[in-house]
């Protein structure tokens, strides 16, 4: 049998050899100088200047552009790690309630569920796992069903001793207690993984050298450039009182014009009325082509949820500038399907490092918490989407009116909540 030598070990038959070559993903290259007769040093050359390649490689290991590609990304490698590859499953659709849970399985030789919490989200990689946030996934998690053996934490960040050590304190504190187990892996944790995973290795560098040639960053931005919007409404309040025996002049005086509040029609926001509609939110949408390539034919699309009331985009309403402005315009609003379509002037391609922004606006329905946008991005040979979230935190306007009624078992309070509109006082 033909034996053959590797720099500093023993001789192994040439079955061994490409078995041990295979294990560590050695190129074909490699395996040829190997098997083509070159003596030892060149081996031990070629042979060294790859496994400094890789560890550079693993070094190197970039976090994924977005947060869906992270959840991707956790879902494949705990896939491989646990064998369960065919059962593990991302929680839900984008929007739903989760109970803390972004992918969960059974891995193989357990008996219980495991649960991943994917802590990223758009302009992620700046974002930091905080104590408050590992409480209240914590919290969440207690409620997922059936019950957790272990919940994960996995994040973009770099390791930091003390968020470490607080989870350390959890996992304690929540097992003493009867509960799950609690673990966490930073970024440098998960690194690691996929350097140790070869499935998982590959399809995520596949995925990241197609990013080099396609990819876009798009980021979203609210009230003080956060994910908040605060929409103003009128709270009226009426009061219905027993109607005292007093002249109705006078009635009329003391009940001033307290019922066109509940009577005006929504306004727009823009031109063409001296009322303001302080009920709309905005918002700004950033695209911005960080890839090699040029994006063509491209659109961008947003769908609001059912928590919207009414949509519009940044295009006049000038009945007057409106023609002659429709050649110059970019964004589509289509309240039928709560849909704003961004599609760029003269079908203008996306060049590298540039980028395009417009503003959106909404009106979210009266006592939502939160409103969900999902977002598509098509373009020639590249197509991209995600969802963002924007917590509502409304502001209201009281004000107060009376009703006369017959008898005192009729007197009682009544809120209602409008939109605000305001009339522009006249310069």
């Amino acid at each position: 049998m033909t034996r053959h030598h590797i720099y500093g070990l023993p001789s192994f038959s040439k079955d061994l050899v490409l078995l041990w070559l295979s294990s560590i993903g050695a190129c074909n290259c490699l395996k040829t100088i190997i098997f083509e007769g070159y003596n030892a040093d060149i081996v031990h050359k070629c042979t060294t200047i790859w496994m400094l390649a890789t560890t550079r490689m693993k070094k190197s290991i970039r976090q994924p552009e977005n947060w869906q590609d992270f959840e991707s990304l956790c879902k494949k490698l705990f896939g491989e790690l646990w064998n369960c590859s065919l059962k593990i499953k991302k929680n839900g659709r984008l929007g739903q309630p989760q109970a803390g849970v972004d992918v969960y399985a059974i891995p193989e030789g357990q008996s219980k569920y495991w649960g991943i919490q994917c802590k990223g989200k758009d302009n992620y990689k700046k974002s930091k796992l905080t104590k408050k946030e590992i409480d209240k996934e914590i919290e969440n998690a207690k409620s997922f069903k059936p019950e957790l053996e272990t919940f994960i934490f996995c994040t973009t960040a770099v390791k930091d001793s003390k968020i470490e050590e607080y989870i350390r304190i959890k996992d304690i504190e929540n097992r003493e207690n009867g509960g799950f187990e609690i673990l966490l892996y930073s970024w440098e944790d998960i690194a690691d993984f996929i350097d140790e995973n070869r499935n998982t290795y590959n399809w995520y560098v596949d995925n990241i050298q197609f990013k080099d040639q396609f990819d876009t960053q798009i980021d979203f931005f609210g009230v003080d450039n956060e994910l908040i919007v605060k929409p103003k409404f009128e709270k009226i309040t009426t009061k219905y009182r027993i109607k005292k025996p007093i002249d109705n002049q006078i009635e009329k005086s003391i009940f001033p014009h307290h019922a066109f509040l509940s009577q005006v029609e929504p306004i727009g926001i823009f031109g063409g009325s001296n009322k303001i509609n302080h009920s709309w939110c905005s918002f700004e949408t950033l695209i911005h082509n960080s890839g090699s390539t040029v994006l063509e034919d491209w659109k961008f699309y947003l769908y609001f949820d059912e928590n919207v009331r009414k949509i519009d985009d940044d295009f006049t309403n000038d009945i007057f500038m409106y023609e002659k402005l429709s050649k110059y315009r970019t964004t589509f609003a289509y309240d039928e399907d709560n849909m704003i379509l961004y599609s760029p002037l003269d079908d203008k391609p996306l060049i590298q490092k540039d980028s395009r922004q417009f503003k959106s606006y909404f009106i979210p329905k009266i006592g939502s918490k939160e409103v969900s946008i999902r977002w598509e991005l098509l373009a020639r040979d590249y197509n991209r989407e995600g969802t963002i979230t924007f917590q509502i935190e409304p502001e209201y306007e009281n004000s107060t009116k009376t009703a006369w009624v017959d008898s005192k078992e009729d007197e009682k309070e009544e809120i209602e909540i409008i939109e605000f509109v305001e009339t522009k006082k006249s310069s």
